[in-house]
């Protein structure tokens, strides 16, 4: 596909990312002279009409949004069943590669980029579209750290097409609304809950729900609690906003993205910082349906249907009023639902199956042991702490449920772990990797980890500690903060199409890195730009590196060539007496493949001629003498392009 024109315009340069249903790459849009991210829909949905038309439908009503948070969509097109949309290119990584690669995100940066998807969402919703897959891989990031949300649109498309792709499935699910997630109505609100589920990902560094399949994943959007965030790092109106976004019930949540944004406003306000948090009661998160009656025709009553009257003697009696195409009306829909959840009776409980294990006995063990035997066993651990004399410190104390009862593979074992509180001298850890300084402080409960980076020292150490060492402590209330020396990783960029200039420029100041430069012809870039590099875009280095830079020596020139007037002398006898002699001269050059006359003169003396000639650098040039129309030398008189360069004016 590289160096391939879409519909003569759209020029694939290089591919940039796909997924279960399309593939995306850079392109070079020739007419207005950009770069743009053309994604591609994979060959077996050109297909799928209802899925084409739709796809079509969506994508162009996207591209009515115009926001700075929101990718932008410049085109839809098709080309021999070959179906994309041109979008505009952001350079940089998605929002799932910068969580992966920074681990945990800070409550400021989460707030500050869970703004601006807010406020691309809010406009979406404003112009009546909703995303319905608002997830991490959908999000990206720029290299100034601006967010842009991407897909609007496309998601119904494929959901109201009935297409499936498991890659997709399993990408999405983790961010499905419970309403989605039971095949329900998706609203606004929908969008809502994958934002809060996006924000407890950057603050935690991965998903709150985890499993092997997607349909066990959805039950827990559907069944679970939102895991607690157990850091006193996140202030508690954080964690409130993250508890409405992620209700199981819409009614519970924020009303719109305007109102999430409003909360956003001032959720890091200190007189906030310590509200109180927000509890779900059981009726909160009671999820039964509600089925309205039906009745048979001829008995029992419509309650929008009766009437009171006045009988004819002046009481009050009831008549069913005779609305039978209302009634129909919300018949058909409520039969059809109640077949439908029959089926789903039929077939879900294969679909819902999940395997079932016996917790294991772990009392009296270490915590940690406990939790990874458990978690060995796909049981997610809660732990939960108490003071007690009759157990090791941090072993535990009791299990719920019970041990040998039976549990569903995926759900949670409560942890009940012994907690004495001595106090205890904080170690001193500088000086020590993380692994050593953590294995020092296992008697602590909260150790939390920041990391200033260094491009001379040794990565992996830690370089201060607070508490101090030797203070007494109790280490159940205490937080050691430990600050730990990160290697300085640069990240190489894309430097296509850059001037020498500009290349040296987003160098400057950028530690282990040395630029060479070498050229080469290239018809495609123009002259003193880059065409290639090594290593490539994204290459992360950590320690000296030379990177090569290619720059366009623009179109390879043609051999030299030598053009003049080259000299030629025709000598006439002294006895001649006045004789008169035709003189034709004929020319085969790099510019005449045959003769060509550029003399035709009658002398009666001897003359001098200025001959013109062009010779290629490696060719030769020749000379035909033809006196009174007869050639005068069997051979022609050759010149090469050193003599004919000789006689060049400018030699």
């Amino acid at each position: 596909m590289i160096g391939r024109r879409i519909n003569e315009r759209y020029k694939l340069i290089r591919p940039i990312g796909g997924g279960g249903m399309a593939d995306v790459y850079l392109a070079k849009d020739l007419i207005l002279d950009r770069h743009v991210a053309v994604k591609m829909l994979k060959s077996q949905f050109s297909k799928n009409e209802e899925f084409i038309r739709r796809f079509h439908r969506e994508a162009e009503a996207a591209t009515s949004l115009s926001h700075e948070n929101i990718v932008s969509i410049y085109d839809v097109g098709e080309e021999n069943d070959l179906y994309y949309i041109v979008m505009e290119y952001v350079e940089g990584q998605t929002l799932k590669e910068y969580i992966q690669s920074s681990g945990v995100l800070s409550v400021e940066e989460t707030v500050r980029i869970l703004k601006q998807i807010s406020e691309a969402v809010k406009h979406a919703h404003d112009n009546h579209i909703v995303h319905r897959d608002v997830k991490p891989q959908n999000i990206l990031m720029s290299v100034n750290g601006q967010a842009k949300v991407t897909d609007f649109g496309i998601a119904r498309a494929i959901s109201e097409a009935t297409i499936t792709h498991t890659n997709s499935i399993l990408g999405s699910v983790h961010y499905l609304s419970p309403e989605q997630a039971r095949g329900g109505q998706v609203t606004y609100k929908s969008d809502l809950y994958s934002l809060g589920i996006i924000a407890y990902e950057m603050l935690t560094g991965s998903v709150p729900f985890k499993g092997d399949t997607a349909v066990t994943i959805a039950l827990k959007h559907l069944q679970e609690p939102l895991p607690e965030l157990r850091t006193t790092a996140v202030p508690n109106s954080v964690k409130n906003m993250i508890t409405r976004l992620t209700a199981k019930k819409p009614i519970d949540r924020f009303n719109s993205a305007g109102a999430l944004l409003e909360d956003l406003r001032t959720v890091l306000d200190s007189s906030r910082r310590s509200e109180r948090l927000l509890e779900w009661t059981a009726e909160n998160d009671e999820e039964t349906k509600k089925m309205p009656a039906v009745f048979p025709e001829g008995r029992g009553s419509d309650p929008e249907t009766i009437v009171h009257t006045k009988t004819s003697s002046g009481g009050e009696g009831e008549k069913v009023s005779s609305k039978p195409n209302r009634k129909k009306k919300w018949i058909l829909p409520v039969l059809i639902a109640v077949l439908l959840t029959l089926s789903a009776f039929i077939w879900l409980p294969g679909l819902l199956h999940v395997d079932e294990i016996a917790v294991p006995e772990v009392s009296g063990q270490h915590a940690d042991a406990a939790a990874e035997q458990l978690e060995n066993l796909d049981l997610e651990v809660e732990r939960a702490y108490r003071e007690s004399t009759d157990t090791a410190d941090n072993h535990v104390i009791s299990v719920q449920p019970d041990e040998g009862t039976t549990v569903k593979v995926g759900s949670t074992v409560r942890l009940v772990i012994s907690e004495n509180d001595a106090s205890m001298e904080v170690p001193d850890v500088t000086g020590l990797s993380e692994e050593e300084a953590e294995s020092q402080l296992e008697a602590f409960d909260n150790v939390s980890v920041s990391y200033e980076t260094v491009s001379e020292q040794e990565g992996g150490i830690v370089l201060d500690q607070e508490p101090s060492a030797g203070q007494t402590v109790m280490p159940s209330e205490t937080t050691v903060m430990l600050t730990v020396a990160e290697r300085e990783v640069v990240s190489i960029g894309n430097l296509f199409g850059m001037t020498e200039e500009e290349v040296e420029e987003s160098f400057e100041g950028v530690p282990y890195v040395t630029v060479r430069f070498t050229e080469e012809y290239d018809e495609s870039m123009s002259e003193g730009r880059v065409i290639e590099q090594d290593p490539p875009r994204g290459t992360e280095i950590s320690e000296s590196t030379t990177v090569m830079v290619t720059l366009s020596g623009g179109p390879e020139p043609g051999p030299a060539v030598a053009s003049a007037e080259v000299p030629f002398s025709v000598q006439v006898p002294e006895n001649d007496n006045g004789r008169s002699y035709q003189i034709e001269i004929q020319v085969i050059d790099d510019e005449n493949e045959t003769p060509v006359e550029v003399i035709n003169e009658e002398i009666t003396a001897s003359t001098e001629f200025d001959v013109p000639m062009t010779v290629e650098e490696g060719s030769t040039g020749y000379l035909i003498l033809y006196v009174n129309g007869e050639e005068f030398d069997a051979s022609p008189y050759e010149y090469s392009y050193e003599e004919v360069q000789s006689y060049s004016p400018d030699e």
